[in-house]
């Protein structure tokens, strides 16, 4: 039951581009599933501070890895097109500056959504400072992680393997996510071939 809303957490931010295109001639349609993200950002806050108190640093752990690792193919995709975007932008055509202005939106709603997923590391990180798995200088330098783009993911990974939990899996995603940037660099630099 605890892994209920990161895992309906993950899903809304997938859906969170789909669900617009789906209500094309409904504006407040739109403008919900728009916010929905956000909307399971506040849900997220609640049960953390009410319920996700008395889970335990594991359970904490395992919501966190939940989103973390489920969003890592969001935010692949989601930079792919910002850095594209971002460079159509500079070319010197007429209307060309409003790709930046996308760019922004998407930024915006990427660091958003990253939000959404902090509760339940913040809460992990202060149950494993209170138990002394982690000390003060780790835990504080995790938080801040956790409101930086990558670095978020890559710190709750160090954070897994440093409490020999899950760590087969880590180091699968860690693979993955390896071989995914190496794939999206490779395709870019094929272009440009």
């Amino acid at each position: 039951m605890p892994y209920l809303i990161p895992i309906l957490y993950v899903i809304v931010s997938y859906t969170f581009f789909l669900l617009p295109g789906l209500f094309d001639q409904v504006v407040e349609l739109q403008i919900i599933s728009a916010l929905l993200p956000f909307l399971m950002e506040v849900v997220n806050l609640i049960v953390v501070l009410t319920v996700g108190r008395k889970w335990s640093r594991k359970t904490l752990l395992n919501c966190t890895l939940i989103i973390k690792y489920g969003l890592i193919p969001f935010y692949l995709i989601g930079g792919c097109i910002t850095i594209s975007v971002t460079l159509a932008a500079l070319f010197p055509l007429p209307l060309m500056v409003l790709f930046g202005l996308v760019t922004v939106v998407f930024l915006i709603f990427g660091y958003g959504i990253l939000l959404g997923a902090a509760p339940y590391a913040i809460a992990y990180l202060i149950k494993s400072c209170k138990e002394g798995r982690h000390s003060k200088a780790v835990v504080i330098l995790s938080g801040i992680c956790q409101f930086l783009f990558s670095f978020d993911v890559f710190s709750m990974m160090i954070l897994t393997i440093k409490e020999k939990h899950l760590v087969k899996t880590t180091i699968v995603v860690f693979a993955g996510v390896c071989l995914a940037i190496l794939f999206i660099l490779l395709y870019v630099l094929s272009i440009f071939v």
